[in-house]
């Protein structure tokens, strides 16, 4: 027996010689080649019954020796061994005339014996095949009996028409056009003994080859226009097949873009739509003797109308594939939760992710299960289902997921049929984000309204002050007066005139108050005791609150802290007034006590974040109804109350919080529902300075300059006067700003200094100042006002303004800024 010969081409020494030596231990003959071109030298010269090739080399690749050997020998099997692993090369591989294709490094040596074993016995029956069909073909030519031939003729007439009905039940089966190509064009080619052939399907720009009997030879694609004179052009325009007994003799045919045959009989059959509609070609080529014939062309023109319908299922069943995995992508993919549920069984028949993640569950945990078990459980109303007519219900509803959570959804309800059975198809869409958003704004508008309603109260506060600090200014400067000129203080009227004094300091210090909650005054923060404070609020409150509320303080504390009096009131009228509301109607009492702890060594025992060092704390208690541990951790948050629109807007304990906190101390609470409630202020001492006894009559600084005094209020100005007249000085007293600079323009030398009010119809003080410096440059200024929002400080002082003096004005403070501006 005859050794089969074998030769391997690769450029690499080590794969070339592991092969080499495998196969020549399996009892193959091997040659072996280091590249391209040696290994087709050698097979020109030799032969070989089986060529195992490298695709990558230099020079001449793997893919020009497939196609030189197949070219010389196209029964000789190739097989193409390949590290790159690259579909691509191995469709190309296959293309040009592989049998078979391996990957590198092969692990299995034995995989490699199959594949050649298999090349060469499939080698072995295609050669006893055509040897076969050369015989059969003789035998065939060899009966010349005309009753013979008509009985072989007959015969075969009806098993080609049994095998058409055959072929047509077995293209319904196909569920693509791959597969209904190949299985089509194999039909045909066994029905007409076509030795080759190729199937097209028509695309928008050209025909695709999707089946081929001899691989490697029709093109993959033919785009359009096709060439004129082809055969493919022919078959296409007139939809009718071409039959080509001896292709040698039809020199006038064009190529339909490809090497086509040269030789044999052809048969191109045209393969139409349900619509009519060119869908694609078949072509079929034989070179075996009889040729294609007449009955051949009739018989594949029966083939080619049966596939229509089966063509037109596949088409169909494509379109429906490709729907439905558009239609379950996008299922898959929205954020909108979907169930469908069985009417009849309330069984769920599907479920998405996004319903699965909104209830908190698998898939599997969902489907298949009876909605009562897995969903209605969660969501409301789901009995009602059966209640819905045809249309869609939409209405927002509470959907409780599978750990007891509840989320808003807007949830949709229509009926439907899938598959024969009546269902529901219920989808949610999450609300989350959208009732999280439209909080949030609700906060943002009580929170603008609240911020324009304080806009309001500051600027009511502002006219309030100037109005009400021009009366105590006629107040309290008649007062001084009075006092001054009454030398016997054992005199009854002097006390009376303390009082009155006294009392309009005390409501100086209140539109003081007012001025700095509306924000319209800066804060100043200097050395504070407050242990007057609470004394001033708790004589307030014992006089205001109701008799069943006993107010108590304990003052145990006398050292001083870094503070504006003004926002520490607000903090212990903020913390008594909530503990007056929580009390309110059933009585109880109101404790304030301070005293002096030293966090060094009970720091860390308290709920605050302070570093270690003395402090005051204040402790406001009350017996009331205390606050509950769930809303106990949000009592500080802007806005949050748990009172009534009339009595609370949610900004007494955020506005004390924060007043503390920026006093660099912190604020604590403790309550018992029921029982009451415990707030404890912490606020940092500050060591004391060396300061002026103030009960020590001082020495007003006087002088005899002249003075120039201006104010809208004649009241105002006659008081001022003599204030300034007591303390030596010559004044000049005018009523109006118009008034002024006239009297100003008529001797600007006469005058040392000019007081003049801010706020007067006409000619404000800046405005006068403006003009003042226009007539003579430097005269010094003293502004009054009764609050300075909007004046601006560094233009009044290059207009000249010395001293900005905060109405009502004592004798005191008018005396320190009239010496403090002339010596400026």
């Amino acid at each position: 027996m005859e050794t089969t010969t074998i030769l391997i081409i690769d450029d690499e020494k080590a794969v070339l010689e592991s092969l080499a030596a495998y196969l020549d231990d399996c009892g193959y003959r091997t040659l072996t080649a280091r590249n391209g071109r040696e290994g087709l030298e050698i097979f020109a010269r030799q032969g070989a019954d089986l060529v195992l090739v490298d695709l990558r080399m230099p020079d001449v690749d793997g893919i020009e020796v497939l196609t030189q050997v197949k070219a010389v020998s196209p029964a000789t099997p190739t097989i193409v061994v390949s590290g790159t692993g690259v579909i691509e090369d191995a469709v190309s591989a296959l293309h040009q005339g592989a049998w078979d294709f391996l990957l590198k490094p092969i692990q299995d040596f034995s995989v490699l014996a199959h594949a050649v074993a298999s090349s060469l016995e499939r080698a072995r029956l295609l050669r006893e095949n055509r040897e076969y069909q050369h015989r059969l073909e003789r035998m065939v030519a060899e009966r010349t009996a005309e009753l013979e031939q008509a009985n072989v003729h007959l015969h075969q007439i009806n098993e080609r028409l049994r095998g058409i009905v055959e072929t047509t039940r077995a293209l319904a089966f196909c569920t693509d056009v791959a597969q209904f190509g190949k299985l089509l064009l194999e039909e045909f080619a066994k029905h007409m003994l076509a030795a080759g052939g190729s199937l097209y399907m028509a695309e928008k720009e050209g025909l695709r080859l999707i089946h081929s009997l001899d691989p490697g030879h029709a093109g993959t694609f033919i785009p359009f226009p096709l060439p004129r004179g082809s055969v493919f052009e022919q078959v296409m325009a007139d939809k009718q097949p071409v039959l080509i007994k001896e292709i040698s003799r039809h020199t006038d045919l064009n190529s339909s873009g490809w090497r086509g045959y040269r030789d044999g009989s052809a048969l191109v059959f045209p393969l139409p739509d349900e619509s009519g509609r060119m869908a694609g070609v078949v072509s079929l080529h034989s070179k075996s003797s009889p040729p294609f014939m007449e009955q051949d062309r009739e018989v594949g023109m029966i083939l080619a109308s049966y596939s229509r319908e089966a063509l037109r299922a596949v088409r169909a069943s494509k379109s429906l594939r490709e729907n439905e995995r558009r239609f379950r992508d996008i299922l898959d993919t929205i954020q909108t939760g979907i169930f469908v549920v069985d009417v009849a069984s309330f069984e769920i028949l599907y479920a998405n992710p996004a319903a699965a993640k909104m209830v908190g569950a698998p898939i599997d945990a969902i489907v298949g299960h009876n909605c009562n078990e897995a969903l209605c459980q969660r969501v409301q109303d789901c009995r009602s289902l059966k209640l819905f007519g045809r249309g869609v219900d939409l209405a927002e509803r509470v959907l409780r997921t599978f750990d007891g959570h509840e989320v808003p959804v807007l949830k949709s309800v229509s009926r439907t049929v899938l598959q024969g059975r009546e269902c529901i198809l219920e989808s949610f869409i999450d609300l989350s984000e959208q009732k999280h958003i439209q909080a949030e704004k609700a906060q943002l508008e009580r929170q603008l309204r609240q911020a324009q309603k304080m806009e309001a109260l500051g600027t009511l506060a502002g006219g309030i002050a100037h109005d009400f600090n021009n009366i105590l200014s006629a107040v309290l400067g008649y007062a001084q007066l009075g006092l001054r000129d009454l030398a016997d203080t054992s005199h009854p009227l002097h006390a009376k005139l303390n009082a009155i004094f006294h009392a309009g300091q005390r409501a100086k210090d209140l539109v003081a108050q007012i001025l700095a909650f509306s924000r319209r005054q800066e804060k100043v923060r200097a050395p504070l005791t407050i242990g007057p404070i609470i004394k001033e609020v708790t004589k307030m409150l014992g006089s205001s609150l109701p008799a069943e509320i006993m107010v108590q303080s304990d003052i145990r504390a006398q050292r001083s802290v870094l503070a504006d009096a003004t926002e520490i009131h607000q903090v212990v009228m903020n913390l008594c007034t909530n503990a007056y509301h929580a009390m309110e109607g059933h009585g109880g009492t109101l404790d304030i006590v301070l005293e002096e702890v030293d966090l060094d060594h009970v720091g860390k025992s308290l709920d605050v974040d302070l570093l270690p060092g003395e402090y005051v704390k204040m402790t406001v208690s009350d017996t009331g109804c205390g606050i509950s541990p769930a809303i106990i951790d949000r009592i500080f948050e802007p806005y949050f109350t748990t009172k009534s629109k009339a009595k609370g807007t949610g900004l007494g304990l955020a506005v004390a919080h924060g007043i503390v906190k920026g006093h660099l101390g912190a604020i604590s609470v403790s309550s018992q529902v029921g029982r009451g409630t415990q707030f404890s202020v912490y606020l940092p001492v500050v060591e004391e300075t060396e300061t002026p006894d103030l009960t020590v009559p001082q020495a007003l600084p006087q002088g005899t300059e002249s003075v120039l005094l201006v104010d809208d209020e004649r009241v105002l100005v006659e008081i001022e006067q003599q204030m300034l007249e007591g303390l030596g000085y010559h004044v000049t007293g005018v009523v109006g700003g118009p008034a002024a600079l006239e009297t100003f323009r008529q001797s600007p030398e006469r005058f040392d200094l000019v007081i003049t009010d801010l706020d007067m119809p006409g000619l404000s003080g800046v405005q006068l100042a403006e003009a003042l410096a226009g007539v003579r440059s430097g005269i010094p200024i003293i502004l009054c006002t009764g609050f300075s929002e909007g004046f601006d400080k560094k233009k009044g002082k290059l207009l000249g303004i010395r001293q900005v003096l905060m109405k009502p004005i004592t004798v005191e403070d008018l005396a320190r800024a009239v010496r403090e501006a002339l010596n400026d």
